[in-house]
């Protein structure tokens, strides 16, 4: 098939906009979609999921057991809805992220019906969901083994307890955000010398008020792959971290702080 010609405007063709009339007048159509294909409905799942459109009362219409992400970060989603979720034994990303607000209504529960439910995860995304506490994210680390992703960020209710257990069973994990979440310097040493050390590459601690400069020199120490390493807006960490990091430069050496680019999915 030809290339496209630059400057061509691409036109949808009618099977997808046919799936978007679907979507538009959803109200009309949503006791159908459970009748579908499940290639359809997936389709179906991901337009839905754009507008925001998928809660706990449809989303049962539209997920199968073999959907692998799910992107619920625009969508008004409760713990029940997570529990149709958890059905899918295939998953590998979710993304529950607050878009804007703070979202109150995803609790520990629901996190632990997601983790018991759907072991191969390696991506969630729970940033700003304030009702999530250290007991979801001891039962992820502890049943998703292949968890390489996480996001915490914002979630005031964190402490060291969920680091420590990151540090005892998520051997892939890859990048870890913390940010402004209550944990101490005791919660990053138990997670950089916990048997991801080897494997982490981002760690976000940015704005978390307990971390002192123990908690820098112990990442730089024992985790020879990170490469973002972002902790500003944290009062108690001092110019010897930044310093630290500077004479840790080298030509080879590809250690970036503060200003390291991130993924949006990865800020808070």
């Amino acid at each position: 098939m030809a290339a496209p010609v630059a400057g061509c405007v691409t036109v949808p063709t009618l099977f997808s906009s046919s799936l978007h009339s679907v979507v538009s007048d959803l109200s009309r159509n949503v006791d159908q979609l459970s009748r579908l294909p499940p290639t359809v409905k997936e389709r179906i799942m991901v337009i839905m999921s754009k507008r925001g459109l998928l809660t706990d009362d449809n989303i049962s219409k539209v997920i199968h057991d073999k959907v692998r992400e799910i992107d619920l970060s625009e969508c008004d989603m409760t713990d029940d809805g997570l529990l149709v979720v958890s059905l899918c034994k295939q998953l590998r990303k979710l993304d529950l992220n607050a878009a804007k607000q703070n979202r109150t209504s995803i609790s520990t529960v629901g996190v632990q019906f997601i983790a018991r439910g759907c072991p191969l995860l390696h991506t969630v995304y729970l940033r700003r969901c304030m009702n999530v506490t250290d007991d979801a994210i001891v039962t992820l680390a502890e049943c998703c083994r292949q968890l390489m992703r996480l996001n915490i960020g914002g979630c005031n209710q964190i402490t060291d307890q969920s680091l420590a257990a990151l540090g005892r069973h998520c051997r892939m994990l890859r990048s870890v955000n913390f940010s402004r979440t209550n944990v101490t310097d005791d919660g990053v040493i138990s997670l950089v010398t916990g048997c991801c050390k080897q494997s982490l590459m981002e760690v976000h601690m940015s704005h978390c008020v307990h971390l002192t400069d123990e908690s820098v020199e112990a990442v730089m120490e024992f985790c020879p792959r990170v490469s973002i390493l972002l902790f500003d807006g944290c009062p108690c960490i001092t110019e010897r971290s930044r310093e630290a990091l500077e004479d840790l430069k080298s030509p080879d050496c590809k250690m970036k702080q503060e200003i390291g680019r991130a993924s949006c999915r990865e800020r808070v």
